[in-house]
């Protein structure tokens, strides 16, 4: 065979290769930020990206995307991100009931949010050793990078 003929041969087995890897890391959920940001998520790997799209469109530097989403109810899943010192909670609702239940909570709570779409953005908060009550909430224009 000639050189030219195994070239040819090399690169449509590497372009090949290729495109099954991206194939399965697609087919698998590798790639997160595939939804814009006012989809109703219908699963939790639907949701994963929704809250990646949401938390980039922010600037957070932290997102733990990569650890199992906690689910708060059958349509409502929950992921944290973080900008600087700030911890903050996306929630991403897969129904119309879903959103308005966890909206009400987030009003009960009495913590500031942001609600767009099928998706809330509240602040965590958190608590030291040796306090006895919840922390006071934080200001409303922490979630500035959301509104």
């Amino acid at each position: 065979m000639g050189t030219r003929r195994v070239a040819i041969i090399a690169g449509i087995v590497i372009l090949l290769a290729g495109g099954l890897a991206v194939g399965f890391a697609y087919r698998n959920d590798w790639f997160h930020g595939r939804l814009p940001s006012d989809t109703l998520a219908g699963n939790e790997a639907q949701a994963e990206d929704v809250a990646f799209s949401i938390a980039s469109s922010a600037g957070c530097g932290e997102f733990d995307g990569d650890e199992a989403p906690k689910t708060v109810s059958a349509k409502t899943w929950q992921f944290d991100c973080r900008i600087g010192d700030v911890p903050y909670r996306i929630f991403v609702y897969g129904s119309d009931q879903a959103r308005s239940a966890g909206l009400a909570g987030l009003q009960t709570d009495g913590r500031p949010y942001v609600a767009k779409a099928y998706y809330a953005v509240t602040t965590v908060v958190t608590e030291g050793a040796d306090q006895t009550t919840p922390a006071t909430p934080p200001p409303a224009s922490v979630l500035d990078p959301f509104r």
